[in-house]
């Protein structure tokens, strides 16, 4: 735990030596989801974020708490012990793949980040060898890297194997031999993934809070994603497509269905 400790201060001076600018949450958030993309007080029908408290067993209830675009409810989570927030917009109020509805970001995890692979990772960004981020975000022993994309991807039932697939072959890009400590335990995280929230606390304690820095101003399409991995064989073309509709059964809505697990 020491040893990450101190590593996680030398990738704190690191990222501010390069000269990229650390944002506080909310600036992170606002630019993440624009003013004007979540619903209103006045409830105008658009998507929420979803934030949520995990506690463990034995140690309080785990809450969801429903951020409108005030984002005053960022405050629920920013500080917490164990704080999660997906890239993603909700209805209802719950973290569930039934409710989502909109994809502002693909987000990597790459896990067992020391300072030189940080210095590997920023190489990389630079010599456009990797895609690069727009926020790299210290979670205490790993990073975490967005892509904003340039439109949101509307969450339909009948793109998710295709997301899936991309995000996976975007994971096994960017963790590797050069990024992480250990390059052949890549943790592949599905597209409904929560991570941590910027200025929550990480696994390394309090007093390393996860940290957003600012890399670049660039957003995506799903294409520039896939073009930045060699050979890359994930069939876009579904994204064009027009969901078929799915036959609800009597009585149960979209908040009453299971959940997918946010617990990473």
């Amino acid at each position: 735990m020491y040893e990450w400790r101190k590593a996680y201060r030398d990738k704190e001076e690191l990222m501010l030596e390069r000269g990229f600018p650390e944002v506080s949450p909310h600036e992170f958030y606002r630019d993440l989801f624009p003013e004007g993309s979540l619903q209103s007080a006045e409830h105008d029908g658009k998507g929420n974020v979803i934030a949520t408290q995990i506690r463990p067993s034995g140690k309080g209830r785990t809450k969801q708490w429903v951020v409108d675009d005030s984002l005053n409810m960022l405050d629920k989570v920013i500080g917490d012990e164990f704080g999660l927030i997906p890239p993603i917009t909700f209805y209802g109020k719950t973290h569930t793949k039934q409710n989502a509805h909109e994809l502002y970001a693909v987000a990597i995890d790459i896990d067992y980040v020391g300072k030189q692979q940080l210095k590997n990772l920023l190489k990389q960004f630079g010599n456009g060898v990797q895609l690069r981020p727009t926020y790299l975000v210290s979670s205490g022993k790993g990073v975490h890297a967005y892509y904003f994309l340039k439109e949101p991807v509307q969450l339909y039932h009948n793109l998710e194997d295709t997301l899936a697939e991309l995000k996976e072959a975007f994971i096994r890009r960017l963790w590797n031999d050069t990024s992480s400590i250990r390059p052949d335990s890549p943790d592949i995280t599905g597209i409904y993934q929560g991570f941590r929230c910027v200025g929550s606390q990480s696994k390394l304690g309090a007093d390393y809070p996860v940290k957003a820095y600012k890399m670049s101003d660039n957003r995506y399409t799903l294409e520039d994603i896939k073009d930045s991995i060699p050979n890359c064989k994930v069939d876009l073309s579904v994204l064009t497509e027009k969901p078929k509709k799915e036959k609800s059964k009597p009585g149960m809505d979209r908040g009453q269905h299971k959940g997918y697990d946010t617990s990473k």
